[in-house]
C-alpha cells in the first residue's frame, strides 16, 4: 500500500507547482500583449516618405503606350547627373581638377540636347598627359600648340588650323576649304563658337594617327618637356613594321587575355602603312582615330558619324527585311585599303584574309573585294592579285547589307567609317579593329556586337556561335542598333567635341595666368 502511494504523492509534489507557474506564466504574457497593443494604439502613425522625382524625368514607354522594361541606354540616361552643382562633383571626381570654364555653358548645352553628362573618361585620358606637364610648364600647352600650326602653315602634311576669335570660327591655313573634312569641322566650330572662348586648333586630316608618343613607355614627365623630334609630322619609315615593333616600341595584343601574342604582322597599318606621317614629340592634335597606348593623339567625333555632314555614309532607305528572312550568312564588301602593297604583303592585309577564310569555309561567309583604295610602291602586280581574289566588277549599294543578318566590319587605313551604319542595318555587326575612337568606352563588346581578333582567328568560331545561339545573337543586334541610334547622335557628338574644346581652351591659356588653375596647392 506504502509502495503504491508514493508515486502519487510524488504527481501531486511536483504536478502542482508546475501547472500553477504555466497558468502564472500565461496570465503575465497576455496582460504585455495587451499593454503593448495599448500602447502602440496611441502612438501616431508614421510619416509617409515621398519618393524624389528625378528633375525633368519623362517616363519611358513602349510605342503602343504601355510602360516597358528600362533598358542599358535607358539605365544610363537615367543616372547621369541633373544638377550643375552633382555633375561639377562628378567631374572632379574622375580627374582630380575642379571642371574648365564654361562648364556652366556646357552642361546647359548638354542638357538641351539630351547627351550624357558624366560619361567622358575618353576625353580625360586623353588630355592628362597635357595637364600632368602643365603642372611643371603651363605654357607647354600653348608653346606646341604653335609649332604645330607652324608646321601645318608650311609643306601640306595631312594637317588643318583653325581658330575661334570673338566667337568666330575659321580657318587660318592656306589650304581650301573643301581638303578633306575641312568643310565639316568649319560648320560645327561655327555653330558651336558663340559658346567658346578664344583658341586655336590643330587638327589631322589623316585616318591614320599621328602622335607616336606612349606616356605609359617609362619616360619621366620631366623628360618629356624636351623636344627630341627635329622633323614633326614627316616621319615616315617605310615599311613600317620594323619600325613600330623594334624602334617605336608599338606592339598591340591580338587578345588581352592570356599569353600576349601580337598583331602587328597581321595588321595592314603595322606592316605598311600608305599615309602616316607621325611626330614622336607630344604636340596637341585632334584625330579621329588613334591605337592606345602609343599613340596619344586628342580623339573627337568623326564626320562620317554626322547625319547632317554630307561626308557621313547614307542609305537610300531602312532596314526593309525582316531579321527572319535574312540570309544566315556574314555580309562584307570593300576595297583594298589599309597598307601600301609591296610584294606579298597583301596577304597578311585583313582584308585579303576575309577572303581567304570564306573560301576556306564555303557556305558560311559573302565577300567582296570591289576595287583599289589604296597603292602599290612598284613591287605589285595589281592585276594578278585582282585575278587571284577574283574583285567584283559590279558595285553594292549600301542597303545589301540588309539582305544578311550578320555584317563584318573591319579597318581600313585607320577606323572603320562604316561602323555606325552598320549597327544601325539591322545585322549583327562583327568588328575586328585596332584603333580607339571616341565612342570606344562607351560600345560593349559582347552586348552592342561581336568583336574579332585582329589576326580574324576567331571569325568562324564566332559565326557559328551566332547560328546556334540565335536568339541571343538577335538581342546583341537590337543592342547595338539601339546604341547607335540613341548615343551616336549628331547632338551627342556635338556635346563631346563641345568638352573637347574646353579642355583645350583652358591648356592653351596655361601660359597667360593661373587664375584658372583646377588645382590648390
Amino acid at each position: 500500500m506504502l509502495a503504491t502511494r508514493r508515486p502519487l504523492q510524488r504527481c501531486i509534489y511536483f504536478g502542482v507547482p508546475i501547472f500553477l507557474s504555466l497558468v502564472l506564466l500565461s496570465a503575465f504574457l497576455h496582460n504585455k500583449s495587451t499593454r503593448r497593443a495599448n500602447k502602440d494604439a496611441q502612438q501616431p502613425p508614421p510619416p509617409v516618405v515621398e519618393e524624389p522625382i528625378l528633375e525633368d524625368y519623362e517616363p519611358i514607354l513602349h510605342p503602343n503606350g504601355s510602360a516597358r522594361v528600362l533598358t542599358p541606354v535607358d539605365e544610363l540616361f537615367q543616372r547621369q547627373s541633373t544638377t550643375l552643382a552633382q555633375a561639377s562633383a562628378r567631374y572632379t571626381l574622375h580627374t582630380g581638377r575642379a571642371p574648365p570654364p564654361g562648364y556652366d555653358k556646357w552642361f546647359e548645352f548638354a542638357r538641351e540636347g539630351k547627351c550624357l553628362i558624366d560619361e567622358y573618361q575618353q576625353v580625360y585620358d586623353d588630355f592628362e598627359p597635357f595637364y600632368q606637364l602643365a603642372r611643371l610648364d603651363p605654357g607647354y600647352f600653348a608653346r606646341m600648340l604653335k609649332r604645330g600650326m607652324k608646321v601645318a602653315r608650311g609643306e601640306y602634311l595631312g594637317l588643318r588650323t583653325y581658330e575661334n576669335r570673338g566667337h568666330k570660327f575659321d580657318i587660318t591655313d592656306t589650304w581650301p576649304e573643301d581638303v578633306g573634312y575641312g568643310r565639316d569641322w568649319m560648320a560645327t566650330g561655327r555653330s558651336l563658337s558663340h559658346l567658346l572662348p578664344d583658341m586655336d586648333l590643330l587638327f589631322s586630316m589623316r585616318d591614320e594617327c599621328r602622335i607616336q608618343v606612349d606616356p605609359h613607355d617609362g619616360r619621366s614627365v620631366k623628360s618629356m618637356l624636351g623636344m627630341h623630334d627635329p622633323t614633326p609630322f614627316t616621319n615616315r619609315p617605310h615599311p613600317t613594321f620594323m619600325y613600330y615593333t623594334e624602334e617605336g616600341h608599338c606592339l598591340y595584343p591580338n587578345d588581352e587575355l592570356g599569353f600576349l601574342d601580337f598583331a602587328n604582322n597581321v595588321t595592314a597599318f603595322f606592316l605598311y602603312s600608305t599615309s602616316q606621317e607621325f611626330s614622336t614629340d607630344l604636340y596637341p592634335l585632334l584625330s579621329q582615330g588613334k591605337i592606345h597606348p602609343c599613340f596619344s593623339d586628342i580623339l573627337f567625333p568623326s564626320s562620317y558619324y554626322y547625319d547632317r555632314s554630307p561626308s557621313s555614309p547614307k542609305n537610300a532607305f531602312e532596314d526593309n527585311v525582316p531579321w527572319d528572312e535574312k540570309k544566315p550568312l556574314l555580309y562584307w564588301r570593300g576595297r583594298v585599303a589599309g597598307g601600301m602593297v609591296h610584294g606579298e604583303n597583301y596577304r597578311s592585309f585583313p582584308r585579303f584574309r576575309l577572303i581567304d577564310i570564306m573560301r576556306a569555309n564555303p557556305g558560311m561567309m559573302d565577300f567582296a573585294l570591289m576595287g583599289w583604295n589604296t597603292w602599290c610602291d612598284g613591287d605589285c602586280d595589281m592585276g594578278a592579285i585582282e585575278r587571284e581574289y577574283d574583285f567584283a566588277t559590279a558595285t553594292a549599294p549600301r542597303e545589301e547589307v540588309y539582305q544578311y543578318k550578320y555584317a563584318m566590319d573591319v579597318d581600313g587605313h585607320g577606323w572603320s567609317g562604316r561602323f555606325l551604319g552598320l549597327l544601325r542595318s539591322g545585322s549583327l555587326v562583327f568588328k575586328s579593329t585596332i584603333f580607339t575612337e571616341f565612342f570606344s568606352q562607351w560600345i560593349r563588346p559582347f552586348e552592342h556586337y561581336i568583336p574579332v581578333r585582329p589576326d580574324l582567328a576567331d571569325l568562324v568560331e564566332r559565326l557559328e556561335w551566332a547560328h546556334t545561339h540565335e536568339e541571343e545573337a538577335k538581342k546583341i543586334q537590337e543592342a547595338g542598333k539601339e546604341f547607335a541610334e540613341r548615343i551616336i547622335t549628331d547632338a551627342q557628338n556635338d556635346c563631346y567635341f563641345f568638352l573637347v574644346l574646353l579642355e583645350w581652351a583652358r591648356l592653351q591659356e596655361g601660359a597667360a595666368g593661373s587664375w584658372w588653375w583646377p588645382w590648390r596647392e
